[in-house]
């Protein structure tokens, strides 16, 4: 793991903050000037891609600027980048964790210095939850049981899998693993290999040769998100699988394969809905009107004949 790039020391950095608290906070009704810093991270994920995209239109819309940075998968980059913004007053900070304990000393001192946060993409830690001021995640959870529950479907209980994870130790792969091991084993499914492709659809498709090689007799194959699926149904058409594979998330490229008959179902994750319902949060402190601290951003399961009910936005 790299070193901070900054050059202060961790808890330098967070006394030199908490100081100029007086100096920052959530600007008002009254006040055109807003600045939202973005910690994302990583801007080169499509599923970041779109939510930036998104909630830069809508910051546009009212003529707000934004601040966005992104960690490139980098833990220590992103605690970093979050201590920078706050540096910078912004008036929000908003943040995409990549691990939710390892952040919390960057949420700690936004708090301290009067930023409001709000956490997307991936929950912070819960030991962190006092300096959050909302969280608008999709829920991984409900996500990892509803492609569970697509393997189950296809392949029926007693059956096996390969799975083509995601980055290992990552908030979310960690909450789709909650439920998507336990149903599992409820219904008795063999996982023949369960590896990380880091969000990659080359590295995912890698990792499906080297399954298609090891298990050819494998019943189904589990893509854990839509970044990797393009590179898991190349692959496994390659070495000419004809089991069926599951998704997660619902981006244009899974939809296609569904229409196309390619993929036999997914999850509908939307990137610019988590973008707009972040907003909302900012819309509605500045407003001064009521919002629900933790909110999950819906995410259903989608074959075939309900593909055109997930916009496939990234």
């Amino acid at each position: 793991m790299r070193r901070f790039r900054t050059v202060c020391k961790l808890a330098l950095c967070a006394a030199a903050l908490t100081a100029a608290g007086a100096l920052v906070g959530p600007a008002t009704a009254a006040s055109n000037e807003v600045t939202i810093g973005v910690a994302a991270a990583s801007t080169g994920w499509p599923w970041y891609v779109t939510f930036v995209k998104r909630f830069n239109e809508k910051a546009a819309s009212h003529s707000w600027k934004t601040i966005v940075l992104s960690a490139n998968a980098d833990v220590p980059t992103q605690l970093n980048q979050i201590y920078d913004l706050v540096a910078k007053r912004v008036n929000y900070l908003v943040v995409g964790p990549i691990d939710g304990t390892a952040i919390i000393p960057g949420l700690k001192a936004a708090h301290e210095a009067g930023i409001p946060v709000i956490v997307i993409g991936n929950p912070a830690a819960k030991e962190g939850d006092a300096y959050v001021t909302a969280t608008r995640v999709p829920d991984d959870g409900q996500m990892g049981l509803g492609s569970a529950e697509l393997v189950v479907q296809a392949i029926g209980d007693g059956g096996s899998v390969v799975i083509v994870d995601g980055l290992a130790g990552q908030p979310a792969v960690l909450l789709r693993h909650a439920t998507i091991d336990p149903y599992f084993k409820e219904h008795k499914i063999q996982v023949l290999g369960d590896q990380p492709a880091d969000w990659d659809s080359n590295k995912a498709a890698t990792v499906t040769e080297d399954f298609m090689t090891r298990f050819p007799k494998v019943n189904a194959i589990f893509s854990m998100d839509g970044s990797e699926t393009p590179g898991v149904l190349r692959a496994a058409t390659d070495a000419g699988f004809k089991g069926p594979v599951i998704g997660l998330g619902g981006t244009a490229t899974e939809l296609a394969a569904l229409k196309a008959g390619k993929l036999y179902g997914t999850t509908c994750m939307s990137a610019g809905r988590n973008g707009e319902e972040g907003f909302a949060v900012i819309e509605a402190i500045i407003a001064g009107k009521p919002f629900d601290k933790t909110q999950a951003v819906v995410s259903p399961k989608v074959t075939k004949e309900t593909a055109d009910t997930c916009p496939g936005d990234w």
